[in-house]
This record gives structure tokens, sequence and C-alpha cells, in this order.
């Protein structure tokens, strides 16, 4: 096993591992680290950059399922076109693309922290209009 395996297995058994267990684990990581070559230490920093990596991944996949969970009573409600077009000067299939975390030229894609905020707005601005015209209805 190298040290990338090595570590990975560790980190594993760390993160499983609850109380004393866990201790006993985090001794083996501390001898581990402190018997890597300079070398060895690289190689372990790539694979610590590779967990974070997937850990962002991971996140940035749960974002986009609990977006679309979220949305997913209105959508059938909303125009996404009007939404897309209105708010964001943009395409529905823009906004799909987005809501979906679709890839886009080999990237998966979604709204940035400032357009969920426009998006946060528009929402609110729209119920507001369906409240103010129910207003006018039930007179």
């Amino acid at each position: 096993m190298d040290v990338k395996e090595t570590y990975r297995s560790l980190q594993q058994q760390w993160v499983k591992a609850r109380g004393e267990e866990r201790e006993r684990v985090q001794q083996q990581l501390d001898s581990f680290f402190a018997s890597l070559s300079e070398d060895e230490k690289k190689s372990v920093c790539e694979a610590v950059s590779d967990n974070l990596n997937d850990i962002h991944r991971e996140i940035d996949e749960i974002k986009e399922i609990k977006l679309r969970d979220k949305m997913e009573s209105i959508l059938p409600v909303i125009s996404v076109s009007y939404l897309a077009k209105h708010y964001f000067n943009k395409s529905s299939s823009w906004f799909y693309q987005r809501l979906n975390g679709n890839k886009v030229h080999g990237k998966a894609v979604s709204f940035t922290a400032s357009e969920l905020d426009v998006l946060s707005k528009a929402l609110d601005e729209i119920g507001r209009k369906f409240i103010d015209t129910s207003s006018l209805l039930a007179r």
C-alpha cells in the first residue's frame, strides 16, 4: 500500500471511529505523518487536496439538490422563462442549467451567491404580486 492509500485508509477509519477508538486512530495518523519523507509528505498533501476537492463537489451537489427540492412545489406555478428573462436577462435554459447543476463546457454550473439573492428577491416580489391580485379579487 502506498502512502496515499495508507493515508486514505487511516482517514476513513478516523471518520468512522468514536471515543477511544478515534484516539487510537489519531495516534496511528500522528505516527504515520511523523514517519513520512519529504516526497511522501507531498504525496499525502495531494491526497488531502483530492479529498477536499471531493468534499467541495459533494457540497455543491447537495446545495443543488436542496435548491431544486425547495423550488419543486412552485416550479409548475411560475414562469421560469419570465424569471430568467426579467430578473437575470437570461434564457430559461440558463436558469434550468443552474437549478439542475448541469455541466456546461464540462463544468457543473450553479447559481452564485448573488444570483441566489436575486432569485430570493424575485420570488418575494412575485409572491407579493399574487397576494395583491388575490386581495383585489376578494373585494
